[in-house]
């Protein structure tokens, strides 16, 4: 047994330095990993608002926001309404920071309606 430091062992350095770019290229991997499994819909956000004609049928204007700080979203939306699939598709591109998107009123004039998201992804 040697009571050198093991700085002073020019192989235990090799190892060292070794072992430090693995650990490097380990933490640089799960990085990028955490980024691509970040799922793009839970940056998608639908919010009410007090719209005029909306509140005349006593209902709200629903508008879609992304909050993800930095990437532009894309969107694919379905309208239900009366709880019935009404076969309308929409797709938008949501900017970061952007103002939020109107969709429609939560009520028609026979009934009421949402939209429900079909499908998020980053744009970039």
């Amino acid at each position: 047994m040697s009571l050198r430091p093991r700085a002073a062992n020019p192989a235990a350095m090799r190892d060292d330095r070794a072992m430090l770019r693995a650990l490097l290229l380990a933490l640089l991997l799960a990085g990028a990993s955490a980024r691509a499994d970040e799922d793009p819909a839970t940056y998608v956000q639908f919010v009410q608002d007090f719209g005029a004609t909306c509140v005349s049928r006593s209902g709200m204007q629903i508008l879609i926001k992304n909050t993800h700080p930095r990437r532009t979203l894309k969107v694919w939306l379905d309208r239900w309404h009366m709880g019935v699939g009404t076969g309308d598709r929409s797709r938008s591109e949501l900017k970061p920071g952007a103002e939020p998107e109107a969709l429609g009123c939560s009520r028609s004039l026979t009934g009421p309606q949402e939209w429900r998201l079909v499908k998020a992804q980053f744009v970039d």
